[in-house]
Formats: structure tokens, sequence, C-alpha cells
């Protein structure tokens, strides 16, 4: 049974394929067969295969991750923000003098 697949390459893997299928003179996808079929060659003799390399669309797919991460933090800092601001909004409102601690100058507390 034939199966067609999908899959995604970086530009760097898509050019190494290229170059492939153009020292062979063969198309693109019978180039992508004779690899797939060379790795898993490889692989029934029992030798390692070299370390995976990380592609560049999955990097970007952890910045996009890291930015998400950084968008929620930078969220819940105004949302902070805007309640210490309400909060002394309202304070200068309603003219309240304050406690001690926070009218006196350090000083003040330090000469006693």
């Amino acid at each position: 049974m034939v199966m067609r697949c999908s899959f995604t390459l970086d530009s760097d893997m898509l050019e190494q394929i290229d170059q492939c299928a153009r020292d062979n003179a063969v198309d693109r996808n019978a180039a992508i067969l004779e690899l797939i079929e060379a790795g898993l060659a490889c692989r029934k003799d029992g030798s390692t295969l070299p370390v995976r390399q990380q592609r560049s669309f999955e990097e970007l797919n952890q910045l996009r991750r890291g930015l998400d991460d950084v968008r929620e933090i930078l969220t819940e800092l105004r949302s902070e923000v805007r309640l210490v601001h309400h909060t002394i909004e309202t304070d200068w409102i309603k003219g309240t003098e304050g406690v001690s601690f926070q009218t006196k100058h350090p000083w003040e507390f330090w000469r006693k």
C-alpha cells in the first residue's frame, strides 16, 4: 500500500536534498526516498545515527513559546501596575494623609 506523507523542512535541509537529487540525476521525491531507505538500512545494520541537529523551524517554535511566556508575564505585570496606580490615585483623590511610614522620611525614624 502506498501512502503519501507530508513533513516540514527548513531551507538548509531542502538544499541538501536538492543537491543529492542533482548529484544522482533524479527528482526530489526519488532523492528523498533514497535517503530514507539509506537511513533505514543504516539502522538495520545496528550502526548509530549521527546526533540530530536542531532545525531552524524548531528553534523558531522555541522562540515563539518563550515569547508567549514573556507576554504572559508582561500581562500580569501590567495588571499589577494598574492596581498600584489605582490605589495611589484613590488615596490621592480621597486626600488621605497616610500612615507614618508613608509620610516621614527615613532619617526621621532613625533620629529617635
